[in-house]
């Protein structure tokens, strides 16, 4: 009974790190896609924000793409250097929260996967889940 908080909190984790990942995939993906059209003279802009500036499609695309990179690099890479992972995890979600903030639901899990990052660190470096 002691440890069923401690799965919650886990499971809960680990659903808002790949939350998070899959979003800045998409999204990345969306402005390589608009990055191409607008380059093309098709559609688009050519600009992302980041908070309330533009800024040039393809830096944005790559800023979504290195967040969502770096969510999972944190999650299922950093096992052994834990430290490291919390860095990770903090330049991911500095750049997830500047891009996303007006989602509401970003910050919140970029909270949660801050979190379970120091709570790695703390409880002993539980593995993440892999099946």
């Amino acid at each position: 009974m002691g440890n069923k908080p401690f799965s919650a909190w886990l499971r809960i984790y680990k659903v808002s790190t790949w939350t998070l990942v899959g979003l800045f995939a998409l999204l990345a993906v969306a402005h390589l896609v608009l990055t191409v059209l607008f380059y093309l003279e098709i559609r688009d802009t050519g600009v992302g924000f980041v908070f309330d500036w533009e800024w040039p499609a393809w830096l944005i695309t790559i800023m979504d793409g290195s967040a969502a990179w770096m969510f999972w690099y944190a999650y299922r890479r950093c096992e052994e250097n834990l430290r490291l992972g919390l860095t990770v995890t903090l330049v991911a979600s500095t750049i997830a929260v500047s891009r996303a903030l007006w989602m509401v639901f970003v910050p919140a899990m970029v909270a949660v996967v801050i979190a379970g990052s120091i709570s790695r660190i703390v409880m002993g470096r539980p593995p993440p889940d892999r099946s």
